[in-house]
């Protein structure tokens, strides 16, 4: 009966719901034999509901004692202590602390990090607040607080200034997927006039690669595609402020764990003293380097989505009054994939577009209807896709390109739930078995009709005014450095190549020609690069090199590494722009113990502009320094807020020892005019060699910090070679006469300032004299260090020199003194075959004392004759052959050495050429 019963009640279940079910089996439970009625006492008790979950947020101070439990991680996290950390388990964020400079602006409350907690893969660069729409306007700020409020938790920073307070509250719910920032400014005194503010968002050199999306006005997408917007012409400006609302900056996909970031403007309002809410005007200015997201102070006269210059005009006019207060509402959002299909798919609402390729090395772009795009997606390991699209597409042009370049494109009318729009089937490839055990790097160039390869193309297709923009690990090149995790094989597509290899300045370059068959496995006949110079103790160091770490690269430093011993060279100073890295453990990680040293360092680079340093420091390296892992960058010293000589006292009281470098003093086309220092020396006035160093023009160089004495030009070497700045070497060159004459000894130097692989490292490089060192590594860093300091160096971007100034008691190398007032100069130079010379020059005081035509192999030797206290310097170039150009088509054959000092009249002590007035 009891069982008929239970059938029955199983059967109404299905029509009288759980909540029956549950109580009618519960009375057609058999009793129990037992009548004490002790066994049914639990159906009379209260019911105990499990406890909710332990809460996941986190809103504090990073502190020693806690400083283990935050999960900091990825290429570009710098958060440490005495910064805050905002986390609710899914997203962990990290808020500079408020003497902890970062970005643009001096002074901390800067969203330095972001990223997945579980995935430690933070690409998070610098957002800075501009009040004003400058760096010099900003509002610096004085306190910042940490606050869990029921089910979120907030970071909020707040400062004050020309009558303004500026909040910002950093926001993460229970359970969340996404960051909100809310930015209130407020009008509480007289001050300067407010008309309008944003969000700057810096990923120099494409650290991060946009794609702009409204979804307000959709015409105003433009994906990857921008236009070229120049600063200093208000009509291009006009044209690159577009009523966008997205900013979607897509990680590198070099690392294991990758990322992309949806920045969102969602809304701007005015909130007047009474209350009432007017929306203000928005827009997105996209650059390769950085985006800004803006709002304007007052609605616009004539209402538009879109500026005109009728905007412009009336925004001379807006500010806000007091107690009025302006609130920006912005989210972030996290993608997993290094694709802006991670995010869309967290914002679109319509059908799914389904697919398959056979490679999964591709990546997917998507168009709608109206050829606007829409979204791009790599493909899973699997070679499958799935993305979501919008609710109003209804038809799609796809295209899908696969590493080698090739591109299929297909049109799509979507018609079911299903969208699936097939296979993908590209060209099968072949593939070259690369040589082993051999330090090298191999360059490829197609042969006939065979296109030259592109390794490291991102396939995102950002272009700037149509002209595409190759991201920094772009080339055609594979480099080697002789270890077990060197590539083994390559794809290549089916054709005819022309194969160099090379190893650097020191070694000959070899050529071979190489057939690639569709499915068949090709192998060269590759030798080893032939030595054709031994330097004996002068060893090949570059001084300025990038990777990963830097807020403007994305290359994981075991191929910066790997780059660099297959360039033969061999000490390279990490020098991460404001942050301090320890990469040495990886050297013996990679098995390159004795083929490469690694000097931890750092470019200290002035971003903001303040009433010390009112168009920034510049950048100067620091070298040796002592990375502190648990510290906010690493324990780099302070740069913002200071005057170069400021800075200078910090790295000695730091590192007493460490070697100051000023780098690229001039540039070519900077990026902005605060970049190099002798372009505006902190004050605004450009660096004139022609004038004295006291004079008004170049006088706050020698200004003497009132603390510790420390002047501007206290520098130890001058970065007078500069592989990215090449173009202006002789500008440069210039500058450093002018300070030898003066008095100022300053070492020259030559660095790659290398960031990716597009740029080769390592050239130019120096070439430094260590004593007894017999060509072995590692070397004792403070000899390495003072070797520099004292200028026995040259720099050289492929000529190598031996310069010595000789009598019949002396012979005196590079960086010495030699005493008379003659001398033979000697100059034997060498090459590597595809290196050519063809200009000898001899610089005595800055001026041309001789000028010969030589070769490599030659050496030459000059008679030298003064009447005064002098130096001579020697400068070989050449012009690039065709061998040279396929290897560094960005640079020519050059060599410079560092001066010989002469005391002509032998009294012991070197006096400049020129007195200062």
């Amino acid at each position: 009966m009891i069982a008929v019963m239970q059938k029955w009640t199983r059967m109404l279940c299905l029509l009288l719901g759980l909540v029956l079910c549950v109580s009618a089996m519960a009375k057609t439970e058999p009793e129990p034999d037992d009548d004490d009625g002790l066994a049914n006492a639990e159906e009379f008790l209260p019911v105990e509901e499990a406890p909710p979950p332990p809460s996941l947020l986190r809103a504090e101070q990073i502190k020693s004692e806690t400083f283990d439990s935050f999960p900091r991680g990825g290429p570009d996290s710098i958060a440490g202590l005495g910064d805050w950390w905002l986390s609710n388990g899914k997203i962990c964020v990290a808020v500079s602390g408020v003497d902890h400079h970062a970005g643009i602006v001096a002074g901390g409350g800067t969203l330095i990090d972001v990223a997945h907690c579980e995935r430690g893969n933070d690409q998070w660069t610098y957002a800075n607040i501009l009040t004003g729409l400058a760096k010099e306007t900003a509002i610096p700020v004085s306190k910042v607080s940490a606050l869990i409020d029921g089910d979120h938790a907030n970071i909020v920073t707040v400062g004050e200034g020309d009558g303004i307070r500026q909040t910002v509250t950093y926001r993460l719910l229970e359970g969340g997927e996404s960051l909100e920032i809310d930015v209130q400014i407020e009008r509480i005194g007289e001050g300067r006039a407010v008309q309008m503010s944003g969000l700057f968002t810096l990923y120099s050199q494409r650290a991060l690669t946009p794609f702009s999306l409204s979804s307000y006005v959709p015409d105003a997408t433009l994906g990857f595609q921008h236009p070229a917007i120049d600063r200093n012409k208000v009509s291009s400006l006009l044209g690159g402020m577009m009523p966008s609302d997205w900013n979607i900056l897509v990680g590198a996909d070099t690392y294991d764990t990758q990322i992309s970031y949806g920045v969102q403007l969602g809304s701007a309002e005015l909130i007047k003293a009474n209350g009432s809410r007017q929306p203000l005007p928005r827009f997105l200015a996209v650059f390769p380097d950085y985006s800004l997201h803006g709002w304007m102070t007052r609605p616009l006269w004539f209402q538009s989505e879109r500026l005109t210059w009728l905007s412009l005009l009336q925004n001379q006019f807006m500010d806000l009054e007091k107690g009025e207060r302006m609130l920006a509402k912005f989210q972030v959002l996290l993608g997993g994939r290094a694709d802006v299909a991670s995010v869309t798919d967290q914002i679109y609402n319509g059908p799914r577009l389904r697919g398959y390729a056979n490679n999964f090395d591709v990546s997917v772009a998507v168009w709608d209807q109206d050829d606007r795009p829409v979204t791009q997606s790599r493909v899973a390991a699997d070679g499958s896709f799935n993305i979501r699209l919008p609710t109003h597409v209804q038809w799609v042009k796809m295209q899908a390109t696969a590493p080698w370049g090739q591109k299929i494109t297909r049109e799509l009318s979507l018609a079911d739930a299903r969208n699936d729009s097939g296979r993908w089937v590209f060209r099968k490839n072949g593939r070259l078995k690369l040589p082993s055990g051999i330090p090298m790097s191999l360059y490829f160039f197609g042969f006939g009709d065979t296109a030259t390869p592109e390794f490291g193309n991102d396939l995102l297709g950002f272009t700037e005014q149509g002209v595409s923009l190759p991201g920094m690990l772009r080339r055609n090149r594979i480099d080697l450095a002789g270890v077990d995790s060197d590539l083994e094989q390559i794809d290549l597509p089916p054709g005819q190549y022309r194969v160099l290899t090379a190893r650097g300045l020191e070694f000959d370059v070899k050529e071979y020609l190489l057939t690639v068959v569709a499915g068949k496995i090709s192998q060269l006949p590759i030798i080893s690069p032939k030595r054709i110079w031994h330097g004996g103790d002068w060893h090949s160091a570059d001084l300025h090199v990038h990777s990963g770490a830097s807020f403007d690269s994305v290359l994981p430093f075991d191929e910066r590494l790997r780059s660099f011993v297959a360039q033969g060279a061999e000490v390279l100073v990490a020098t991460e722009h404001n942050r301090l890295v320890d990469q040495r453990g990886r050297v013996a990680a990679l098995g390159l113990d004795g083929k490469v040293q690694v000097i931890t360092g750092s470019e200290l680079t002035g971003m903001s502009r303040t009433t010390k340093a009112t168009t920034t420091i510049g950048h100067s390296n620091a070298f040796p320094l002592e990375a502190k892992p648990m510290e906010f960058a690493g324990g780099n010293p302070a740069v913002e807020n200071r005057a170069l000589r400021e800075v200078i006292a910090g790295v000695r009281e730091q590192a007493p020892n460490a070697l100051f470098q000023l780098n690229h003093p001039r540039a070519a086309n900077p990026l902005d005019e605060d970049l190099a220092f002798f372009d505006h020396l902190s004050v605004g006035k450009n660096y004139d060699p022609a004038q004295a160093l006291d004079s008004d023009n170049n006088s706050s160089l020698l200004e003497p910090d009132p603390v510790s004495g420390f002047r501007d030009i206290d520098f130890d070497v001058l970065e007078v070679l500069n592989g990215a700045e090449f173009a202006v070497y002789s500008q440069i060159r210039d500058d450093w006469f002018s300070l030898l004459n003066q008095g100022a000894r300053r070492a020259a130097t030559g660095n790659s300032d290398s960031h990716g692989l597009r740029s080769v490292v390592a050239a130019p490089r120096n070439y430094v004299y260590i004593p007894d060192s017999n060509k072995t590594l590692p070397l004792d860093e403070q000899a390495f260090v003072d070797a520099i300091r004292a200028g026995h160096s040259f720099a050289t971007t492929g000529p190598l020199l031996a310069v010595t100034l000789r009598d019949e008691y002396s012979d005196v190398g590079m960086g010495d003194t030699f005493s008379g007032r003659r001398g033979e100069l000697h100059v034997q130079i060498d090459g590597a075959p595809w290196v050519s010379v063809d200009t000898l020059t001899i610089w005595v005081n800055g001026a041309i004392y001789r000028q010969l035509n030589v070769a490599v192999g030659d050496h030459k030797v000059i008679e030298l004759i003064v009447d005064t206290d002098s130096y001579v310097v020697v400068e070989v170039s050449g012009k690039p052959g065709p061998v040279y150009r396929a290897l560094m088509p960005d640079l020519a054959p050059l060599a410079l050495s560092n001066p010989i000092y002469i005391d002509a009249d032998g009294n012991g002590k070197w006096q400049a050429p020129r007195v200062m007035n």
